[in-house]
């Protein structure tokens, strides 16, 4: 029976590209399976950990993106010939990756910082991997980065930066471009490109909102448990008058889609939460995020009018009124909801969804006015989302803000 090669991933080039371009090189077809963001959420439950892209190979299916290159350029015999040239392909391919995540950095810079970041990454990290890289071709002495033939080191290097680095930069090393050349020349590798299907590059994102967690922070935290890139903008109440006019509805939080803005939290947020896979796993399970959603919302709307009233001493009876009567209420339907769950500690399946993580932020911003520990399952349910390594890490880092 026939060896079968199924790769998984968006209609992006992106971290899909580089074994799609390694399958050409080795002359083999594959089943080069495609599908657009939008249905990420379905696609998700479908892959061994939940990330992507994913290479079935005999029925069997495994991630990461440059451990999948590497095998299939050692199928079809680019992938070194020796232990030791497997090790100097990972050096360079470990160049690569330190490359990128530089490249995403300065992508993703804030709009204030982008100059500098820009101008640090072209005079001090691109340099030091480019140098690196060169000093290689230099001492191997054959135009290739490992051996005399091309191999996944030079594929890799091709694919991450001959359409990323500015050539005013890749023009003062002439190895590498030497090497950039002899790859796209490359029989194989050339018809590829001639013929592959045109696509866009993964959106990217730029988030604005007051430096606060407020409203905006639902969506920041789906950012880090989905460990998607994203340009985080904040301002200040003072400087709120001069980004008004650029909202496209005269309030925040924005998010900006590949430059398109959009407007209202719990939109953006759910989004957000549905493109990354955090929006259950059916049309049944969304509408069990959406009932969370609305118990929250009832939540903030009392906590709002409480905050907000000028009266003093109506100000003191609403607070008193939610944290004797309401929020007890509304706290015993978020208890039910997770008993009716199994009492598994998630409102919605057996993992995150963007219902545990509203409420993980709303917990925030009521925990004077509950006591946690009359809500066991509710208090499960904060300690999932809290010791999730991603969302640890985020709050951890995040800024300090007062609300």
């Amino acid at each position: 029976m026939a060896t079968k090669y199924k790769l998984t991933y968006f209609d992006f080039k992106a971290r899909g590209e580089l074994t799609r371009l390694m399958f050409a090189l080795g002359g083999q077809k594959f089943e080069d399976y495609r599908f657009p963001r939008e249905d990420w959420p379905k696609e998700k439950s479908k892959t061994p950990f939940g990330w992507i892209p994913v290479l079935t190979f005999n029925g069997k299916s495994y991630c990461d993106s440059m451990g999948i290159a590497k095998f299939v350029a050692r199928e079809f015999g680019n992938g070194g010939e020796t232990s030791l040239q497997m090790l100097e392909i990972d050096q360079v391919t470990g160049i690569v990756v330190d490359t990128l995540a530089a490249l995403s950095k300065l992508l993703f810079a804030e709009e204030s910082k982008k100059a500098e970041v820009h101008k640090q990454s072209y005079e001090e990290t691109f340099p030091k991997y480019l140098q690196a890289l060169e000093k290689i071709l230099t001492e191997n002495g054959t135009g290739f980065f490992v051996g005399k033939k091309i191999t996944v080191a030079d594929v890799a290097v091709f694919d991450s930066i001959s359409e990323r680095i500015e050539d005013s930069l890749l023009s003062k090393y002439p190895k590498i471009k030497a090497n950039l050349k002899t790859v796209a020349a490359n029989d194989r590798i050339k018809a590829y490109i001639a013929t592959r299907k045109q696509t866009q590059n993964m959106p990217t994102y730029r988030y604005r909102y007051f430096n606060a967690r407020g409203l905006g922070e639902v969506s920041r935290l789906l950012f880090a448990i989905a460990g998607k890139d994203y340009e985080d903008v904040r301002f200040t109440s003072e400087t709120w008058p001069a980004e008004k006019p650029n909202t496209p509805l005269g309030q925040v939080p924005v998010l900006e889609i590949d430059g398109k803005p959009f407007s209202q939290s719990s939109a953006i947020s759910r989004y957000l939460a549905r493109t990354f896979g955090y929006y259950g796993k059916d049309d049944m399970q969304a509408l069990e995020v959406d009932q969370v959603l609305g118990i929250g919302q009832d939540v903030m709307t009392d906590l709002i009018k409480s905050v907000y009233e000028k009266d003093e001493s109506r100000k003191a009876e609403c607070a008193k009124a939610n944290k004797e009567v309401k929020f007890p209420v509304y706290m015993g339907m978020f208890e039910k909801l997770l008993k009716n769950n199994k009492e598994t500690g998630f409102f919605v399946g057996e993992s995150i969804t963007l219902a545990d993580l509203y409420v993980f932020d709303l917990y925030e911003k009521i925990k004077s006015m509950v006591t946690l520990d009359d809500y066991p399952l509710f208090k499960k349910c904060i300690d999932h989302v809290g010791s999730n390594e991603k969302i640890k890490a985020w709050v951890e880092k995040r800024p300090v803000t007062e609300n």
